[in-house]
């Protein structure tokens, strides 16, 4: 659709020229490591544990004018997506205004700086009356911010997060979880470019490969327990590279109300128990989790499913 009008019209301006997008953001990783492919080249990446409840969206209203102003004005990244979705989807302008409104605290590993880069591209799409697909989009926001996550696929994904790639879709969504989860540090902030990949033994790489098969079987046949087993692993293994304060406790914790296991932001800092939504002990198991959790000092336990 054109955006050119001779209609004078305060709403088919504000139709034509404004729009809006919605990102749903993580409560870090379910898994994330090194996978090979078919000519032995090792990939990073991972699958991220979905939050709807924490979310970014941006608005924003196309102009004629040099580059896109963006408030906050920190959201740099987010900025740069429109610019480079500006440019993708051929805008008569190559500015505008965006802005950014979220619920997602930054640098915790929930990735907030994606969810922020989507909502950026979803609303320069919504503007300019174009649709994108989730690859089109990915590649934009891998673009801005280098390392992203998997959160704008509808579907899971083993996601190479540094390089925009799908590496494996999955046959079916990930099964019905109910999650607790924690910021581990409160004080520190965690900022995924500066903070330095992981340099994985051959012996992890090797296990990895493990994990990845249990991954792709526990989704989809929906064995939540085995899920539950390789996001453990995972997390074990990262905290040799980012350890977690109280780490070993809430594994402790885990196991004693019999919860299917944890998982971790692999660049962050919060930390979640994982259990079955369709557990008939949910509630109970979930209570005496939080009561658990407290006696360690975290008061503030985030519930959510996903």
């Amino acid at each position: 659709m054109s955006l050119q009008t001779d209609t004078p019209s305060a709403a088919l301006a504000q139709a034509l020229y404004f729009g809006q997008g919605t990102a749903f953001a993580q409560h870090g990783e379910l898994f994330q490591g090194v996978v090979r492919d078919g000519e032995n080249r090792l990939h990073r990446c991972l699958l991220s544990l979905p939050c709807a409840k924490l979310y970014s969206v941006g608005k924003f209203a196309l102009r004629e004018q040099d580059g896109v102003v963006v408030v906050p004005r920190h959201k740099k990244k987010a900025r740069r997506a429109a610019e480079l979705a500006l440019k993708t989807l051929n805008a008569p302008f190559a500015g505008g205004s965006l802005t950014i409104e979220s619920n997602i605290v930054e640098g915790k590993g929930m990735g907030s700086s994606t969810a922020d880069c989507t909502a950026a591209v979803l609303a320069v799409a919504d503007a300019l009356r174009k649709q994108l697909t989730a690859h089109e989009t990915t590649r934009l926001v891998v673009q801005a911010e280098i390392a992203s996550n998997n959160t704008m696929f509808e579907r899971s994904v083993l996601f190479a997060h540094r390089e925009g790639r799908v590496l494996e879709h999955y046959l079916q969504p990930l099964p019905r979880m109910t999650v607790l989860g924690i910021d581990t540090n409160r004080e520190q902030i965690v900022e995924t470019l500066r903070f330095p990949p992981a340099v994985y033994s051959a012996c992890e790489i090797e296990k990895f490969k493990v994990l990845t098969a249990a991954l792709r079987r526990a989704i989809d046949t929906q064995d939540t327990r085995l899920l539950g087993r390789v996001s453990t692993a995972s997390a074990e293994i990262n905290q040799k590279f980012l350890p977690k304060a109280f780490f070993n406790e809430v594994c402790h914790i885990s196991r004693e109300v019999n919860a299917l296991g944890i998982a971790v932001a692999h660049s962050g800092t919060v930390m979640a128990m994982l259990f079955d939504s369709e557990d008939t002990a949910l509630h109970n198991k979930t209570l005496l989790a939080v009561e658990m959790l407290s006696a360690l000092g975290f008061r503030d336990v985030f519930k959510f499913e996903i």
